[in-house]
């Protein structure tokens, strides 16, 4: 089996901003890192300042810090998702927090009734229940009454799976290898 690398992630082209209102950023920022800035920024603010009012004058720089390394490491490019930016990873994983994992049912046609989940936060809400005394996070860490996730509610029979255990052996592995080399060898020649 023929294995190659990918040399695209090294050749990753990233826009940046080299001027902003007439002020010349020499290398410049990352356009990424200005959108999450100016998406992060007046959100933390605006919520700070309607919570807390203005902060102390001593306290200012604690006011700044948060929003800034929120900006900086969610703008980072994920070592787990290289695709993806940090802050996407944590935005999803808070997602998958809430809503936990739905089942797919008729190959998605049949959309997943919202009673019959147990949501990941109440069961983190049973593991850890301190959670439930918190006053703004109790509604969702809380139980309220009977788990709708564990009623006895059927989408149909059960499926039967028989799996059989095959065990192969390196005169079986060579022999398909054989084969596959000679089926490309055949779509080679007919392609000339």
């Amino acid at each position: 089996m023929r294995t190659s690398y990918t040399y695209s992630r090294h050749w990753d082209i990233e826009t940046r901003q080299h001027e902003l209102l007439g002020l010349d950023l020499g290398e410049g920022l990352p356009r990424t890192t200005l959108r999450y800035g100016a998406v992060i920024f007046p959100a933390y603010w605006g919520l700070w300042l309607l919570l807390f009012g203005f902060p102390p004058q001593p306290l200012a720089p604690v006011f700044l810090l948060p929003p800034l390394f929120l900006t900086y490491y969610g703008a980072k490019r994920s070592a787990a998702y290289w695709r993806r930016t940090n802050l996407l990873v944590w935005a999803i994983r808070l997602n998958y927090l809430h809503t936990g994992v739905r089942p797919v049912l008729g190959r998605g046609r049949i959309p997943a009734p919202k009673p019959g989940l147990k949501l990941r936060t109440r069961r983190l809400g049973e593991q850890v229940p301190q959670l439930t005394e918190l006053p703004a996070f109790a509604p969702l860490f809380a139980q309220s009454g009977p788990d709708q996730a564990d009623r006895a509610e059927s989408y149909g029979p059960p499926a039967q799976i028989r799996p059989r255990l095959r065990a192969y052996g390196p005169d079986a592995v060579a022999t398909a290898r054989a084969k596959y080399r000679k089926k490309q060898r055949r779509s080679k020649r007919a392609e000339k």
